[in-house]
């Protein structure tokens, strides 16, 4: 058996993403309340990152980058040796990497260096959901073969199934409201972490 499967770092880190899930849905969910400007429908969700109440909103982003830079190294230690995707660690470590620019580029509207910050944004947040949801689906495929994670597994690959169809529905069907299937998209994705991080915390538990 794999020893650092069992670390307490890893229940750590896995508890901390349970937190950064929690603390994002809480603060994103009043934005959608205390924004009383902006239609929640058609608004993404990155436009709450200026504006009235936006330092909280940075907070959550930047708590989940933290978060998903340790389930990176969380998710790859608790799977089995021979299972492990590096790939897929790679993958959760860049969207981890990428969600605090997305945030970072909407504090530049309204200044000289907008066009370039919007450059930025137009790359750095399609990117964050591509690298997320294919993490997720490679994961999740790793897990329903481990035999020390597979249980309950199909809950995660159906969430994760979920989230990537979402995110290219709204990608291939024009004029649907982007506020509202962004945001099923970033539940869904909510969803999946905080069930990995749920199901890495149980299986580091110690026998």
């Amino acid at each position: 058996m794999n020893p650092t499967s069992k670390s307490p770092a890893i229940r750590t880190l896995a508890g901390l993403m349970l937190f950064a899930v929690l603390v994002f849905i809480g603060v994103c969910t009043a934005a959608q309340f205390w924004r009383t400007d902006l239609d929640w429908i058609r608004t993404p969700l990155s436009t709450y990152l200026y504006g009235p109440g936006c330092v909280y909103v940075h907070v959550a982003y930047d708590l989940m980058s933290i978060a998903l830079l340790g389930f990176a190294w969380a998710g790859y230690s608790a799977t089995t040796v021979e299972l492990r995707s590096g790939l897929a660690a790679a993958l959760f470590a860049a969207a981890g990497v990428a969600l605090p620019v997305v945030a970072v580029t909407e504090l530049f509207r309204r200044t000289k260096f907008y066009e370039l910050a919007r450059t930025i944004h137009q790359v750095s947040a399609p990117a964050t959901f591509l690298w997320l949801s294919f993490g997720m689906l490679l994961l999740s495929s790793r897990w329903l073969r481990d035999p020390r994670m597979k249980k309950g597994g199909h809950s995660g690959i159906l969430l994760a199934w979920l989230a990537t169809l979402v995110l290219w529905f709204q990608v291939l069907v024009p004029g649907l409201p982007n506020g509202f299937w962004e945001k099923l998209a970033i539940v869904l994705i909510l969803l999946w972490l905080g069930w990995a991080a749920r199901h890495i915390m149980r299986a580091a538990r110690p026998a």
